[in-house]
């Protein structure tokens, strides 16, 4: 078999480097993440005709649907344990490596996982490789650049104002109906902002734990 590039990608840390995607995550719509993520690397690697290998964790299920094998994407769950992903992502790259394939393993994980690549494994950071593959190739086609993943919020945003109306009393004026459904938009959006703290401290204090692992 001829020697390949294949590009080994940290799914979770992936989702928290980038602003939107980090976004819908934290605001209840973890598949609409995971999806967009898909759908960038699932181009990207058709593009280019090269495999990708997404490694999520925390899966329970002794064989989890959502796992997706195509010719040039394959998508995998580790088990939910600490380090699970980690080590499922080292285990992959030095499989590859052995077989004789150039490796690299796209994480912003550098204590726990980056440092602990196999020889002959590269390693990208998130923002570098999103730049340069994925933003950059959207904004030379002279389209909008999609790193921010601002149509997918919009439309989650959508979904919940038709799915949680504002209520409006019968006798209600019109600048009181208006009223109501701004002050409900700045509820939305407040909780969403919260949701989105919450997490980034989630995720700070994971970065935390494993420095001090």
């Amino acid at each position: 078999m001829a020697a390949t590039r294949i590009w080994i990608m940290d799914g979770h840390n992936m989702i928290f480097a980038i602003g939107g995607l980090q976004r819908l995550q934290v605001s209840d719509h973890r598949e609409e993440a995971r999806r967009g993520l898909l759908d960038r690397l699932r181009r990207f690697a058709q593009t280019r005709s090269q495999r990708v290998l997404v490694v999520f964790d925390g899966i329970d299920l002794p064989a989890n649907p959502d796992v997706i094998r195509e010719p040039f994407l394959e998508v995998v769950y580790a088990r939910r344990s600490e380090g699970a992903a980690d080590h499922r992502i080292i285990h992959e790259a030095r499989t590859r490596v052995e077989q004789g394939h150039h490796v690299t393993v796209v994480t912003n994980d550098v204590y726990t996982l980056a440092g602990k690549l196999p020889a002959g494994v590269l390693h990208l950071a998130v923002q570098a490789f999103w730049l340069k593959y994925i933003d950059k190739a959207v904004g030379q086609s002279g389209k909008r650049v999609e790193g921010d993943f601002s149509d997918m919020e919009r439309d989650m945003l959508a979904r919940a104002a038709v799915a949680e109306p504002a209520p409006v009393a019968p006798a209600a004026t019109s600048a009181s109906r208006v009223q109501g459904r701004a002050a409900a938009k700045d509820a939305r959006a407040d909780l969403i902002r919260r949701k989105r703290d919450k997490g980034r401290l989630r995720q700070e204090r994971r970065l935390k734990r494993r420095v001090r692992n």
